[in-house]
């Protein structure tokens, strides 16, 4: 048995009792008593039912966070493709000892097949 449960069995057989002790006007002074145990177990039960609703955030907001990190490693997000700029493809020329007109048609197509192995 959970705590809620028995809290919620003390408090239905104190609400019993009590209404049976005040129809036979028994209780006299143990009926302040006998209240104050009712208002106790009603806000523990209250107290009880906020920390359940707190777990239960808990545990969906661990649910999205898990879902989320799935998305991202099923699909990782690509990363944009940045191309040689002119001055580099000169530089590299100048490195290199074939001519300019060979040497950006050689450059221009591995961008191409890199590219198009990257994307």
């Amino acid at each position: 048995m959970t705590k809620d449960e028995a809290l919620k069995l003390a408090l239905d057989a104190l609400e019993n009792i009590s209404t049976a002790l005040r129809e036979d006007d028994v209780l006299g002074s143990d009926s302040e008593l006998m209240l104050n145990a009712i208002t106790a177990i009603e806000e523990a039960l209250d107290e009880c039912d906020e920390d359940e609703l707190i777990i239960r955030y808990h545990e969906m907001t661990i649910k999205r966070l898990e879902k989320r990190i799935e998305e991202l490693t099923a699909h990782p997000q690509q990363s944009i493709w940045v191309g040689l700029t002119d001055e580099e493809i000169l530089q590299g020329n100048k490195e290199s000892w074939v001519t300019l007109q060979a040497w950006q048609s050689a450059v221009w197509w591995a961008e191409a097949k890199l590219k198009e192995k990257n994307t």
